[in-house]
């Protein structure tokens, strides 16, 4: 708490601020030192945090194989869903003889092999 005191050897021109000093009182309350506990049984702490820390890895490595393993699953899954529809184009194609192409064929088998000739012999003949 601030007191204002009127100054006594000069008038009333300054002021003096005298400052409170805690009452003992004030000290009967203890401060709190809880965040400062652990360093009294400090390897006891350390034991714990260690195993805490390994038991963090733990669950993150179970999860991580266990994210993997779902993964390897959808995988398998969609191949096999992937093969399935794959046979299943398969088995509606349907195979043809060549005696039966022929028959319905329209081209003439007994024809000589078409060999293309290239542009410029072509373009060299026409005037």
């Amino acid at each position: 708490m601030i007191m204002k005191v009127p100054s006594s050897d000069w008038s009333d021109q300054f002021e003096q601020y005298v400052v409170e000093e805690e009452s003992d009182n004030d000290l009967d309350d203890e401060q709190d030192f809880s965040e400062y506990l652990w360093m009294e049984n400090e390897e006891e702490f350390d034991k714990i945090e260690l195993q805490r820390l390994e038991e963090e890895e733990l669950m993150k490595e179970c999860i991580d194989a266990m994210l993997e393993d779902e993964l390897e699953t959808q995988l398998c899954e969609w191949q096999k869903a992937m093969n399935d529809e794959l046979n299943a184009a398969l088995s509606s194609l349907s195979v043809t003889s060549r005696n039966t192409l022929a028959i319905n064929s329209l081209l003439n088998p007994l024809a000589d092999e078409f060999i293309p000739r290239s542009r410029l012999f072509i373009d060299l003949g026409t005037p």
